[in-house]
């Protein structure tokens, strides 16, 4: 999950992973990117040269809808831990993502990211 892929050692800040995860959302979705540049966390991270080491996971959600032709759910867990180069490490995040898709449309002919809702599981 591209929104999960914050690399302090390649990256100018942290709205850089938002702008990766952007390739695969709608057009209307991509515009509102202003709150992904500001993160606290970020000047630690910097210090610690971090990068995220994330797992992805399909999440079983019995009340999701069923697909259509030109629209679907899906929802993903993320682990998520900041891993720095001289050992240092932070919390690890836990989240479950609620992905609404669109296929088709002025986007393109592809499925991609209409609306997302991050639901966070805890800090450990």
């Amino acid at each position: 999950m591209s929104l999960y892929s914050a690399d302090t050692r390649r990256d100018a800040g942290p709205g850089d992973a938002y702008q990766r995860a952007m390739r695969f959302a709608s057009s209307t979705l991509a515009g509102q990117s202003a709150a992904a540049d500001r993160d606290g966390r970020w000047a630690t991270w910097a210090g610690h040269r971090v990068h995220l080491d994330t797992v992805v996971e399909p999440f079983a959600d019995l009340l999701q809808p069923g697909d259509s032709a030109i629209t679907a759910r899906r929802t993903i867990r993320v682990t998520a831990t900041a891993v720095g180069e001289d050992g240092w490490r932070g919390w690890t995040e836990h989240s479950v993502i609620d992905c609404a898709l669109r296929r088709g449309g002025p986007d393109g002919p592809g499925w991609r990211v209409s609306g997302y809702e991050i639901r966070q599981a805890g800090l450990r």
